[in-house]
């Protein structure tokens, strides 16, 4: 369970309500070791350009949906990297729903079943009407091979 202060969840807020209607998405960042945060790297909603290119594959929009881009997520997994630094959790706001982890979410984080970043936590941001509801952090216990709930507020 991570540890986020109120300035970033401020800043994760923010953003998320300037992207509305559309989801937002980012990257929290944290020293190695420890479960607090102390830095939001906002990132790029590419879902919409995907859908343009390939409907099939992305049938979506970000209204519904997100997908950072690859090039900017890379650049902040090195760039924390070489600052003893770790990505502790991936963002994204659901726009006119609850702070819950879909069904989508849960596809996407664990194809197979186990998750692709097991020690990444995913911070979910209900956004209604343009206004913050809540936000919950869903992280990988690896007892119950299964997403948990911690209320972030």
């Amino acid at each position: 369970m991570l540890t986020i202060c109120s300035e970033i969840l401020e800043r994760m807020i923010s953003y998320a309500v300037k992207a509305y209607p559309y989801e937002a998405c980012g990257l929290l960042v944290g020293s190695k070791g420890q479960n607090s945060v102390t830095e939001f790297h906002p990132m790029h909603n590419i879902y919409d350009e995907m859908h343009k290119k390939d409907p099939e594959t992305y049938p979506r929009t970000s209204k519904t949906a997100y997908l950072i881009d690859s090039r900017e997520q890379q650049k902040i997994f090195d760039e924390v990297e070489k600052n003893q630094m770790e990505v502790k959790a991936i963002v994204h706001s659901h726009t006119d729903h609850d702070a819950y982890f879909s069904e989508e979410d849960r596809l996407v984080a664990a194809p197979w079943g186990e998750p692709m970043y097991p020690k990444i936590s995913y911070i979910v941001i209900s956004i209604w009407d343009g206004k913050f509801k809540e936000a919950n952090e869903y992280y990988w216990d690896d007892k119950k091979k299964e997403f948990v709930l911690n209320k972030v507020s």
